[in-house]
């Protein structure tokens, strides 16, 4: 059997080199994006999974409940939260804090200073909980003492080169002395914690003077890890209402999520989480295989009429239609073998380059048995569903009509709607790339409500006050430089917030309603070049205006009052008056709308440093790095423009973008060989009525345009189809926007004018062909 297989192939090949060659083409394509696919999806599930026991591990995070309904969902919790629980529940074995170091730390040894922003701050359950090897060091101990840091490998080769890091003491900051008591194994690349370097929580009361026993303020993550055997959903219960007890705020409930979904299933109210894009791009896969396959049958049954002969034979000499049904299938795996064979190369050539615009570090995997099962079913299911219905419909020829010429009667209803099935998919693939395509563009050229460009920002150390003062007299010196000023944060990622905010006519409705808030120097308003509605800003015209506040439009709206202007406002029980209106903007992803703001000075919280800059970038900048140098000559130059940071909104939708526009491309480009097909299977069953026609005087443009007509219908049709998928399906999507695009006709009429301008080319091409082909080549044998 499979000698006759291997026969039958290969003389399928010799015999129709082009239709087997289109056809391999197709599958091969097809597996292609399938194996792409499915390499960046076992990546993206594969995160975390390297952690020892990580279906005992979990994040906590709490639902803040608000009047209206809205549930606002984040991982922010309380400082006293980890240690509370582990003693009150004797279901979790170990719980820790985690932190990022808020802004980069200047890490010296020898006399070199290393800017360090990659660090995070933790209790000692940490490496209890999480599976990071320690590579050098006490395993069982890693913080051997209250004054001890613990580097990664990358940042002790860093620091160290090929010297023993362990005992060696850093200076960070140019206060604190830290001996190193570890090094741990570089956190592998689908690891949703990364960090450089891991401090000890007794760091961080000493840097920032912070309360760690106030329950009011959320400012750090809380891990834990259960018993074996403890069920979730109890121990979630029970914690639902243990904050209530200890906070002013009723509204908050704690909630528990397993760690294995960190990272697909974020929580964040500004993420969708990738698990969204999973979704969507195991779709797109099994579209485009699907496409590849009703390909292949086209194009089989395109040739019918040549192989009906063959398999009259066969018939003839005993062959059963089962048999020849195994055979037809078994062909179909085969060319399916051959598509895998040239997909695994064009793979691993076009790898690299998919690895870059997924930001992925991705490889074939061919050692992982899951993505070898996996693909093992793609090239299975592959050639079954191609070779179904060609096996089926070669193998119902009946001898004596065929050797007679009797041509079928049956219909080509079933072929029809598998090109309009293509042709659908392909084309609701191309709206949704376009209207993808036009929200972002939206989203990128949208007014923030201030000026983001020619905005450079530094991050400074914690010495900011020491410092701040004469490096920005410095800098304003500068020509080009226009306003220089400080905050906590940049307008782009704003976290701080709180609902500990009392004003004149609070309500018990406006207990819950949470304020965004940040720290500010004079100047701000100016440097960002934000539209003043009433008041002013921060000026030292007037003092230090300490326990003076900025808010913006929304708040304003929210604290209702009659003449906002003067009005007194108390934020943590320090009492001050509002000053000025700023017009809303955007400061966070325009996924989410505008939240209430208020603004103050604090210049112990500052931690930025905001430069408005004219034209002349590159001669501004090396100028500022030269009073820099000469202010802060111990710590290295380091700058970010604000615009930057604002395109990072999107990275993720820009990259998914691209990928989706590639996928729906390739899709047209197997659709088009189905039509080919159809058109194919069309022309060759009418050539001796074309010849007929053209022996008698037909004119060829009338039978082009009887052809034309028939799959202008039916594109027409894929069209009408696509265009309500895609509608809704973007619709949908676009609900988890805040600010969108209204989705317009002109994508539905490109739409089908790419797809009627593609049937036109291919119907020509095959009416042009068979035009060409003398009547007496056709009727020959009549």
């Amino acid at each position: 059997m499979l000698k006759i297989l291997l026969n039958t192939v290969l003389r399928s090949l010799y015999r129709q080199k082009s239709y087997s060659l289109m056809n391999i083409f197709g599958l091969a394509t097809g597996v292609t994006c399938t194996l792409l696919i499915l390499i960046w999806v076992e990546y993206e599930t594969g995160f975390d999974k390297f952690h020892e026991d990580i279906g005992q591990v979990y994040s906590v995070f709490e639902n803040q409940n608000y009047a209206d309904g809205d549930v606002f969902s984040v991982y922010s919790t309380p400082g006293p939260l980890a240690k509370s629980i582990k003693k009150t529940f004797p279901e979790i074995k170990y719980s820790t804090r985690m932190v990022t170091t808020w802004g980069q730390l200047t890490l010296s040894v020898n006399g070199k200073s290393f800017v360090e922003d990659g660090g995070k701050i933790v209790d000692e359950d940490f490496f209890k909980i999480f599976s990071f090897p320690i590579v050098d060091g006490d395993e069982d101990n890693p913080f051997n003492g209250v004054n001890s840091v613990v580097l990664t490998e990358r940042l002790a080769r860093k620091m160290f080169g090929d010297s023993d890091p362990i005992g060696r003491v850093i200076e960070i900051n140019s206060k604190f002395n830290y001996q190193v008591s570890a090094v741990i194994q570089n956190p592998p690349k689908n690891s949703s914690i990364t960090f450089d370097f891991i401090l000890p929580f007794q760091f961080f009361e000493k840097l920032w003077e912070y309360d760690l026993n106030d329950w009011e303020a959320n400012t750090f993550h809380t891990f834990i890890k259960v018993e074996d055997g403890i069920v979730s959903n109890q121990l979630s219960d029970q914690l639902k209402t243990y904050i209530k007890d200890r906070t002013k705020n009723l509204n908050v409930e704690l909630d528990l999520q397993a760690f294995a979904r960190y990272h697909l299933y974020a929580i964040d109210s500004n993420k969708m989480g990738p698990i969204w894009y999973v979704r969507v791009f195991l779709l797109v896969a099994v579209l485009i295989l699907l496409i590849a396959c009703f390909n292949y049958m086209n194009l089989a049954t395109a040739r019918s009429e040549r192989r009906a002969k063959e398999v009259a034979i066969r018939k003839v000499v005993g062959a059963q239609r089962n048999g020849l049904i195994g055979l037809f299938l078994g062909e179909s795996i085969f060319f399916t073998l051959i598509a895998l064979g040239i997909a695994v190369v064009l793979v691993e050539l076009l790898l690299p380059g998919f690895s870059d615009l997924t930001d992925r570090d991705l490889s074939l995997g061919i050692n992982n048995i899951n993505f070898l099962f996996s693909v093992s079913g793609v090239v299975l299911i592959t050639g079954i569903i191609s070779g179904s219905y060609p096996a089926l419909f070669l193998s119902s020829f009946i001898p004596i009509q065929v050797i007679r010429g009797v041509s079928r009667k049956d219909s080509a209803l079933l072929r029809k709607v598998l090109v309009v099935i293509q042709f659908s998919m392909s084309i609701a693939l191309f709206i949704c790339s376009g209207i993808i395509y036009q929200q972002l563009e939206f989203l990128k050229k949208s007014d923030v409500g201030y000026n983001k460009n020619d905005l450079v920002y530094i991050e400074m150390g914690n010495d900011f006050n020491s410092i701040y003062p004469k490096l920005k007299s410095e800098l304003i010196k500068i020509p080009g430089v226009y306003w220089v000023t400080a905050a906590n944060q940049m307008p782009v990622n704003f976290t701080n917030s709180t609902w500990d905010v009392d004003w004149q006519g609070k309500t018990k409705d406006s207990e819950d309603v949470l304020f965004q808030l940040s720290f500010v120097d004079y100047d701000f308003i100016e440097t960002f070049e934000m539209d003043v509605i009433q008041g002013r800003g921060f000026s030292k015209m007037f003092g230090e205006d300490s326990l003076k506040f900025i808010i913006n439009e929304s708040a304003a709206e929210k604290l209702n009052m009659v003449q906002t202007i003067g009005e007194p406002l108390s934020i943590w029980g320090y009492s001050g008056e509002v000053i000025g209106i700023v017009k809303d903007f955007n400061f966070n992803s325009l996924q989410v709308g505008v939240e209430p703001l208020i603004m103050m000075r604090n210049p112990i919280a500052f931690k930025y440093i905001g430069i408005r800059i004219g034209e002349d970038v590159d001669l501004i900048l090396n100028k500022i790095r030269k009073v820099w140098d000469s202010t802060v000559p111990d710590v290295p130059f380091t700058y970010r423009f604000l615009e930057d940071d604002f395109k990072y909104f999107y990275r993720a939708e820009s990259r998914m973008s691209k990928i989706f526009a590639s996928f729906t491309l390739i899709a047209f480009i197997i659709s088009c060989l189905g039509l080919f097909g159809l058109v194919s299977f069309i022309t060759e069953r009418k050539s001796r009525e074309m010849a007929l026609r053209k022996v008698f005087g037909a004119d060829m443009d009338i039978v082009f345009q009887l052809l034309l007509k028939e799959f202008f219908k039916w594109v027409m049709l894929s069209n009408a189809i696509a265009w309500v998928i895609s509608f809704f399906a973007m619709e949908w999507w676009l609900k988890g926007f805040a600010y969108r695009i209204d989705i317009g006709i002109g994508i539905f009429i490109l739409s089908g004018f790419v797809s009627l301008l593609i049937t036109f080319i291919t119907v020509y091409q095959q009416i042009w062909r068979l035009a060409l082909k003398a009547p007496a080549r056709v009727l020959k044998y009549e």
